[in-house]
Formats: C-alpha cells, structure tokens, sequence
C-alpha cells in the first residue's frame, strides 16, 4: 500500500492539537457519492484537496482536514491530520480515536483495494502503539456515517483482519522493537538435550531472577563470614 504524506501536498505540519489516540480506528465516508472509484487516480488527490479546503473554510473553521487519513479507491493512504494529532471526525472520540474517511458516499461500496488499504493503515497503526479494534462514525454519534455498507464491514470484521503482503506498509528506517522484544526468539543451551527458545523478554526475566538468586546467595555468605568474625573476635578476647 502506498502512504501519500501530506508534504506531497504542499503541505505542513498540521494546526491541529497534539493528542495520542491509542484505541483504534474508525471508519467514515462522504455525505455524497464521489464517484472516484472509474475516475483516474488525480481525481483523489483533487479530492482530499477540496476536502482540506471545506473543513478549513468558514463553514468549518477547523485548524486542518478532519481526518487522520483517507483510503482512495485506487488503494491509496493519504495522510490527513496524521498522527499524535487530535481529530475533527467523531464527537466523543476525537482525542482517542484515529480516522479515516474512505472517499466515498452512500450510493458506493469500497473497492478490493480500498479495504486492503484500511487494513494496512491498521496494521501500521498497531505497529505504532494503536489497538487494533475499528468502528464506525455511528459508535459515538447520531449519524448515517459511515453508511451500511461500510458499518457492515466494520461489524463483520473485514477490517480487522490482516492486510496482504503487497498491502503492508513497510518502513526502512523504523523497527517494531515492541513486536521484536515479544516476538524474536534467543536460542538457548543450557546443558539440555534440545536447544530452547526464549523472547528477549522472557531471557531477560530470566537473567533478572538469577540475579536475584545470586544476590541472596551473596547476602548468605556474607552474613555467615560476619558471624564467623564475630565468633574469632570472642576468642580474642
């Protein structure tokens, strides 16, 4: 899946507050149909732009989009308020809940590519510290947003499961360290049989517990070596 930053757009940092949504993402669509599923790519982008341009004009007035991201038809991300940043998209969960609207109304059902693309950002989202449940606008407001259609979606769990392999959005430069330190396995060999494994974790707790043990051993013999001075210094006497 191909993640479209807003800086392709001209664009910098968001206006909107900072915040740490962590509890999911949550799905919306347009109050109209768009259409852009047979319209060529650039029709997406013109999209977003106009959506910008809405939300921020004197009907709105907000800082930015309100959106956290939009999922095109074309299967494409575009980066909206991105992350760390409070949203505009549902009342009672705009400080805890990721968004994303996917460029569509509610006269259309989304493409193959269009749900692979919010499977992604979710994927990605759980790499970076997100749960992974999804709702629908209509969870926290009275509204038709996102539609049946896409509720549907969101109540049968087509958006929880995990993206395809073309879909997922690799990053060169960021590690998973949380998914490495639970999931990477040490080889072990500790005069058994079979080579174990343990996570980073677990070989960590273990050397932690040895430590201990090894702490109290310590105390012991230091305790025993300070009754045995004692008892050589009442000789002494």
């Amino acid at each position: 899946m191909q993640l479209i930053k807003r800086s392709e757009f001209g664009w910098g940092a968001s206006g909107a507050s900072t915040a740490r949504p962590t509890r999911g993402l949550v799905i919306h669509y347009d109050g109209s149909d768009q259409n852009l599923a047979g319209k060529p790519h650039a029709s997406c982008v013109d999209y977003w732009r106009r959506t910008r341009k809405f939300h921020m004009g004197s009907n709105r007035g907000w800082a930015d989009i309100g959106y956290s991201w939009g999922a095109c038809p074309h299967g494409k991300v575009f980066e909206g308020r991105g992350l760390d940043r409070i949203q505009a998209a549902q009342p009672g969960g705009n400080a805890d809940w990721y968004s994303v609207t996917l460029m569509s109304g509610p006269g259309e059902k989304p493409t193959a590519a269009q749900i692979e693309a919010v499977r992604g950002l979710r994927a990605w989202l759980m790499s970076k510290g997100v749960a992974g449940a999804v709702k629908g606008h209509r969870d926290f407001y009275s509204t038709s947003c996102p539609g049946d259609s896409l509720y549907r979606l969101v109540r049968d769990g087509t958006f929880t499961k995990g993206p395809s392999g073309s879909q997922a959005i690799e990053e060169d430069d960021d590690m998973d360290v949380n998914a490495f330190w639970h999931d990477a396995r040490i080889k072990m060999n500790k005069g058994e049989d079979a080579e174990s494994e343990r996570s980073p974790a677990a070989f960590l707790q273990e050397l932690e517990t040895e430590q201990d043990r090894t702490q109290q051993r310590l105390d012991r013999i230091e305790a025993k070596q300070d009754e045995i001075l004692a008892k050589l210094g009442a000789l002494g006497k």
